[in-house]
């Protein structure tokens, strides 16, 4: 007998595992580099648009003085994983100015450490926050560059982009790189997605599969825009995400009550900052740069 490969018996569990990572790995790699651009604007539920997260979900939940404790505990104190969920919503709290815009600076810190979230669900999700780090560096290329002043805020970028004719409103010219508002854009389009993903936790009684709570949220986002194949790769490829238990873990809580306030928290911050930014695009006609 040749040892080292799997048994009879095992092949049907070696396909079960590897099939869903491969067409997840598949998934992720055709959203990032060969879809068509798509609208992440928009929420929709059987064709029509669904209920949006309330801009102040945490006021859905009463906190009382141990909850409070709880909160002050993950945000400050968590740090058995390198991602540190307290920093990202810290990030995504001081990125916004009062004069409702965006700090690109503490925007990037934040995309972060929603990187390092994406990384402590698994290997498989590696080469998604590769690419994403690639658009961070991006802008952080432009942020520490010759016209940095100009990148300091959203709004910023956008005025000094459109007046310098930076922006390409029908292609990307080959060999160069990317705008800072269409690199911004597509972080922006991301968000939405995360957005809901975490909504979904956070609301789950603690026994709903992550799975199915991924494909909730692609549905009400980005498979209106995917063609057939994509949407079949990713119903498979959401089987391989990690148990709702491990997902806990990596928030540093250990049940759904807890999970709730610290999952709603994080994407109340979110949706702030979404909203904010999508303000920007909307009134500059730039929800669609290729």
């Amino acid at each position: 007998m040749v040892c080292g490969g799997p048994t009879e018996m095992g092949y049907p569990r070696f396909l079960r595992i590897v099939l869903p990572l491969a067409l997840l790995f598949l998934f992720l790699y055709l959203s990032v580099t060969k879809l068509p651009d798509v609208h992440l604007h928009e929420c929709l539920q059987d064709g029509k648009p669904c209920r949006q997260i309330p801009n102040d979900v945490i006021e859905d939940i009463r906190l009382d003085p141990s909850d409070v404790q709880l909160l002050e505990n993950v945000m400050k104190n968590c740090k058995q994983h390198e991602f540190q969920i307290g920093r990202m919503v810290e990030a995504f709290r001081y990125c916004m100015t009062e004069k409702k815009d965006i700090l690109l600076e503490e925007y990037l810190i934040a995309w972060r450490q929603l990187i390092k979230f994406m990384d402590a669900l698994g290997t498989v999700f590696t080469f998604i926050s590769s690419e994403t780090m690639t658009k961070v560096n991006i802008l952080q290329g432009y942020l520490n560059g010759e016209h940095g002043k100009d990148y300091r805020t959203v709004t910023s970028m956008v005025k000094y982009e459109l007046e310098n004719e930076v922006v390409n409103f029908k292609e990307l010219p080959p060999n160069r790189v990317p705008s800072g508002c269409r690199t911004l854009l597509r972080l922006h389009r991301a968000l939405k997605f995360l957005e809901v993903f975490l909504y979904n936790l956070g609301m789950s009684v603690g026994k709903d599969k992550t799975s199915q709570m991924c494909a909730d949220a692609y549905h009400k986002t980005l498979s209106h825009h995917h063609s057939w194949f994509i949407r079949q790769v990713a119903e498979v490829a959401f089987l391989a995400l990690p148990p709702i238990e491990d997902m806990y873990k990596v928030v540093c809580v250990s049940n759904h009550k807890d999970a709730k306030i610290v999952l709603l928290t994080t994407v109340d911050a979110i949706v702030k900052v979404y909203n904010i930014t999508q303000e920007v695009y909307t009134k500059h006609g730039m929800l669609d740069l290729p």
